[in-house]
């Protein structure tokens, strides 16, 4: 997984209010596929955290797979980068938007 390397490039959405994150995969200098994801709010439920002195709001988020096309030999290792990410942004539920079983792809 250390020699594919993602750019993340986020982008905002005013249709649908949501969070799009465009992603690239390589190894080496060349290109081996890209990836898009949408983001969004999980039934508008807000939890509020205390954390010294200060009141928070943390919404929970789920995120879409819309697009993943990367060479063949490399799915399984850039779709693990891919969820790993999504994962330290903590989405807390990962859905595909295409016919895509997540499960082959875990660590």
């Amino acid at each position: 997984m250390k020699s594919i390397s993602m750019k993340v490039n986020p982008l905002y959405s005013d249709m649908d209010t949501s969070i799009q994150f465009h992603f690239e995969f390589s190894k080496g200098d060349c290109k081996v596929g890209e990836a898009m994801v949408s983001t969004y709010a999980i039934n508008s439920s807000v939890t509020y955290l205390k954390s010294q002195g200060i009141t928070m709001a943390k919404q929970e988020k789920c995120a879409v797979i819309d697009h993943f096309e990367v060479v063949d030999d490399l799915t399984k290792p850039c779709m693990n980068k891919l969820q790993h990410f999504l994962r330290i942004i903590d989405m807390k539920e990962i859905h595909s938007g295409f016919d895509l079983t997540l499960n082959q792809y875990s660590e």
